[in-house]
């Protein structure tokens, strides 16, 4: 028996453990890890993923919320003198604080991990918003979830997440995992994605704004986009005008619109239409 199947799983981590080592082989090929690269690992469990980042050379910060896993994880880690273990939950740590004495010597921060499925977006979410140089996040997500990340316009998964996601980056499916690979096994399948920074950047109130918009867009997606907004209640009675200097047609739906589209109507808002809701983003 594996180490990771001597713990009993946590519900209400969501935890599933990889436990195939051709899979976990290929995800640190994706990754590709080295000496220069700053690991900070979301979930690391008992190690299975953070041994070998760090027997390639890189400098690791495991993140576990789970007490129970701390000892196995500080034992497979004790060979490697660059890694270190955080006993925290990364919804609460604070990152900046956290990696930054290890962000010497030209590092590149990188960011990966076996994300819990019940909080994978929350996590991502509050990734988003650090203020460190992050060069890439490569998860294991639900599939799902990675699907709303990569999605297109006018398809099924397409969403506030989507927009938010590939406003700030370029994304991408890498490959797919089946259920049984894991321990216990999820009732869907997985899938590996990765993020890289886009090079133009935003300001962070702007983000708060192309969310809050789209967020309210598709509150009501079956609804027209002019009237999923009339349904808010900071957005109802100047909707129509900043559909208007959008150049974006009220009869669309929120599915229907590019990720440039809801960057522009964040524009508009912010340049014309300043309105008390802002404060309350």
């Amino acid at each position: 028996m594996s180490r990771q199947m001597k713990l009993r799983p946590k519900k209400r981590f969501g935890q599933h453990f990889l436990r195939d080592t051709g899979i976990l082989n290929r995800l640190v090929e994706r990754l590709n890890p080295g000496p220069g690269d700053l690991f900070l690992e979301v979930g690391a469990g008992s190690g299975a993923l953070s041994e070998r980042l760090a027997a390639r050379g890189a400098t690791l910060v495991a993140v576990e919320v789970d007490g129970d896993q701390i000892p196995q994880l500080i034992t497979a880690l004790s060979p490697f003198p660059s890694a270190v273990v955080e006993h925290a939950d990364i919804l609460t740590l604070d990152v900046e604080k956290t990696v930054s004495p290890y962000l010497a010597d030209g590092r590149r921060l990188r960011i990966a991990g076996n994300l819990p499925y019940n909080i994978a977006t929350a996590i991502i979410e509050r990734l988003f918003d650090l203020r460190l140089p992050v060069v890439d996040m490569t998860f294991l997500l639900q599939l799902e979830v990675a699907q709303r990340i990569t999605s297109m316009p006018r398809r099924r998964h397409y969403g506030y997440f989507s927009v938010l996601c590939q406003h700030l980056w370029e994304v991408e499916i890498g490959f797919r995992i089946r259920p049984g690979v894991f321990y216990p096994p999820p009732k869907v399948m997985s899938a590996v994605v990765t993020l890289r920074p886009r090079c133009e950047t935003s300001d962070r109130q702007f983000v708060k704004v192309l969310l809050w918009l789209a967020k309210a867009a598709f509150a009501h997606r079956r609804k027209t986009i002019a009237n999923s907004m009339r349904f808010h209640p900071e957005l109802a009675s100047i909707s129509e005008p900043l559909l208007s200097k959008a150049g974006i047609r009220g009869g669309r739906r929120a599915e229907e619109l590019t990720v440039q589209e809801y960057a522009c109507l964040a524009k508009v808002y912010l340049d014309n239409l300043p309105h008390a809701g802002a404060n309350k983003i």
